[in-house]
């Protein structure tokens, strides 16, 4: 049972996790750990294109990435209190860049697949040990929020470049670009504190008011509740990104029409990170969460009726928007729920546990040959499973913790 004053309180002090020193080192290692999961539909593309691997075995290379990621992190919730994490991260980075230089040397499926597990738990390390590290600052939903709005404008270049990137070199000038994009970061992560201290970096805080200390409890299963409706929204994510390229090409729609819609649905998702902030000072975090997931629902069900330029268009914008919408409110959720970060640095582990089961089951549907409106299908239910857990949650803090239910 987790303990928490339902009373305001003011921050006196900050910690270290909080310098802005701290801060962006741990932004800029997530750019190593999400690199491939955000690019990931032009990545598989590629591998496509230029290995001419089936729809089934295209799921077991998203998978094996996204399988790293998740042991990556699951690993890194163990070890980051134990371990100086300056050297998870660079030992992160020293995985990705040797799993994305042996890709180039992997042109058969198995060296191939091996190699790319070998990055994804690379790049686990480093989402998990930025996470963890973001997790530890005062103001945690706001410094989340920073950093999703960082990372879209970043993965809004990536679906710019990639597409030269692979006119040119193919899918190994990709693998060359997360690798010469993981070297700079290796400068940056003397800025990142080694360790979390209790009495170092803790937060000294007071009441706002005088009123009476009210305590109250909530049960340590809504917090994992909510990182079980992070694993189901992200079995929705790991599904539609890896196969939303080739559901366009499927039905004769050229690739730089996706290519460009991607991009310009990553830019106009920086005013979802945005419009999070303001809704989330006006309705606190449940509220809008459950909002964008009942359109999540509706956005994968129009996609599975129909597929052609105006409904993939329109999926790829509703989905740019309302994914890191959504990530935001589920971190803020989580935050508001744990103070102590310990939840927060599991959420990798959901994403990456779904997002490797997620491109193997939607493989097994098409080669069941039930096309790519039942992937959209799954899609749809995922996101429905995610609404349903919390709603759950929702009703649960309103009567537990009226303040938290939909505090910001």
């Amino acid at each position: 049972m987790k303990t928490i004053n339902e009373n305001r309180v003011e921050t006196l002090g900050t910690n270290r996790f909080d310098k802005p020193g701290a801060i962006v080192a741990a932004i800029v290692l997530g750019f190593a750990g999400t690199g491939v999961a955000m690019g990931l539909p032009l990545l598989v593309g590629s591998i496509a294109t230029s290995l001419h691997f089936t729809d089934l075995q295209l799921g077991w290379l998203a998978s094996s990435d996204m399988g790293g990621l998740f042991l990556g992190s699951v690993l890194t919730s163990f070890l980051v209190t134990r371990i100086n994490r300056r050297y998870l991260g660079a030992f992160g980075l020293f995985l990705v860049i040797l799993g994305n230089y042996a890709s180039t040397q992997s042109p058969e499926l198995i060296p191939l697949m091996l190699s790319r597990f070998c990055a994804g738990v690379g790049a686990g390390l480093c989402y998990a040990t930025c996470t963890a590290s973001l997790a530890g600052t005062y103001h945690a939903a706001r410094t989340f929020s920073i950093f999703l709005f960082v990372l879209v404008a970043m993965n809004a270049f990536i679906f710019y470049i990639f597409p030269i990137i692979d006119g040119k070199w193919g899918v190994n000038g990709l693998f060359i670009f997360y690798l010469l994009e993981a070297i700079p970061i290796l400068f940056i992560l003397p800025l990142m504190p080694k360790y979390y201290d209790e009495e170092t970096d803790k937060v000294v805080t007071i009441k706002e008011d005088s009123g009476p200390d009210t305590h109250l409890h909530v049960p340590s299963f809504l917090p994992r509740l909510c990182l079980t409706a992070v694993f189901s929204f992200y079995i929705l994510v790991g599904a539609y990104w890896a196969y939303v390229e080739r559901a366009g090409v499927a039905v004769g729609i050229s690739t730089d029409f996706i290519s460009g819609i991607l991009t310009w649905g990553q830019v106009f998702s920086l005013s979802g990170t945005a419009l999070a902030a303001w809704l989330a000072k006006r309705y606190g975090q449940s509220k809008p969460l459950i909002f964008a997931l009942c359109v999540m629902v509706g956005t994968m069900l129009v996609l599975a009726v129909s597929i052609d330029r105006t409904t993939l268009a329109f999926s790829i914008f509703s989905f740019s928007f309302f994914w890191i919408f959504i990530d935001v409110f589920q971190l803020g959720v989580l935050s508001n729920i744990d103070h102590s970060g310990h939840y927060a640095a599991l959420v990798p582990a959901s994403q990456g546990s779904a997002q490797a089961v997620a491109p193997t089951i939607a493989g097994m549907l098409l080669s069941y040959q039930l096309g790519y409106g039942a992937v959209m299908m799954l899609c749809a239910a995922a996101a429905a499973v995610a609404l349903i857990i919390y709603l759950f949650v929702y009703r649960q803090l309103l009567i537990l913790v009226p303040g938290i239910a939909d505090s910001d």
